[in-house]
């Protein structure tokens, strides 16, 4: 693979995840507004700003490559709320919609994690060694969360289950 052509998919990657970092916020935010449980609430809130902070990220590692944010929508990210979205809707209760919607974010962390700890190789190997150190720090943030989501889903299953 030629430099030219890892560039071109780096940037192309850049815009997916400027995507996914925008449906990421909007997801969270509204996820804050309709959990009852207070820690997941909490947690939501946690990752609307952590979402935003991802967007930015993207925006600025964009400009330093002198390429504007596109209209490109990921679909992965669109993917994960959709299947969030059904799951919300055969909820029968708040604790059950409550852990619907705590696996809808769980999935768009995972996806996050996996995706900015990949891309960091790529960063790495452009020379972009701040970028790829950026990529680290906000999959290893995304993986944090996503571990205190897993152990507030799990109480919240315990109590379905009981």
């Amino acid at each position: 693979m030629s430099r030219d052509t890892i560039k071109t998919w780096y940037i192309a990657g850049l815009q997916a995840y400027r995507s996914a970092s925008e449906q990421g916020k909007e997801a969270a935010s509204q996820a804050e507004g309709q959990f009852t449980n207070p820690e997941l609430k909490k947690l939501a809130g946690e990752g609307a700003a952590l979402s935003g902070r991802q967007h930015q990220a993207m925006i600025d590692f964009l400009k330093e490559l002198d390429t504007q944010p596109n209209d490109f929508k990921d679909r992965i990210q669109a993917g994960i709320a959709e299947g969030t979205e059904m799951s919300v809707k055969a909820s029968t209760d708040d604790d059950s919609r409550d852990v619907a919607i705590s696996f809808g974010a769980r999935a768009g962390l995972t996806y996050v994690v996996v995706a900015f700890a990949n891309h960091a190789i790529y960063a790495k190997a452009l020379d972009l060694p701040k970028q790829a150190e950026a990529f680290l720090g906000l999959s290893q943030e995304s993986k944090a969360l996503d571990e205190r989501y897993a152990k507030a889903e799990e109480a919240a299953v315990g109590k379905l289950a009981a």
